[in-house]
């Protein structure tokens, strides 16, 4: 068994290890998702903007993803382009950059939830439903702890 000491040696780096995971895990999803015209990181945007109702500022959309501004600007642009997103300034502060989700994008995003539900029961039946239920709450405290 590993000792505290053991754990500072570079093999067992905590990001390193949870990057190799997430990117194997992340092909699992970007190759259905790609079917049908969505990328990973736009799957989610769309999620959170149907949750949000009629529109969300886009500080608070980053937040929510776990991702900086200009992330998400990047990000939102190709789903504009399509008219799956509508940016606009909040009537009420001229500062606040508000997004929302278009009909045209609540259609994309019911083709994406097929392929995300495809992609979410590959994954679970290769490592196991127990498993990721113990690893999601594992993750959780993580986030939690790092927070």
């Amino acid at each position: 068994m590993d000792t505290a000491e053991d754990l500072l040696n570079p093999i067992h780096c905590v990001s390193h290890t949870l990057h190799k995971t997430a990117r194997l895990v992340a092909g699992v999803y970007a190759g259905e998702l790609r079917r049908c015209g969505l990328s990973r990181g736009q799957f989610p945007i769309l999620q959170q903007l149907e949750a949000s109702g009629g529109g969300v500022a886009m500080s608070v959309l980053a937040q929510r993803l776990y991702m900086d501004r200009t992330t998400l600007t990047r990000n939102l642009a190709p789903l504009e382009r399509a008219g799956w997103v509508i940016r606009e300034l909040d009537p009420g502060d001229a500062r606040v950059r508000r997004v929302a989700i278009t009909e045209a994008g609540r259609a994309r995003l019911v083709e994406g939830r097929k392929a995300w539900r495809r992609a979410q029961a590959a994954t679970l039946e290769r490592i196991g439903a127990d498993a990721w239920r113990l690893l999601e709450d594992d993750l959780r405290r993580v986030r939690k702890a790092l927070s």
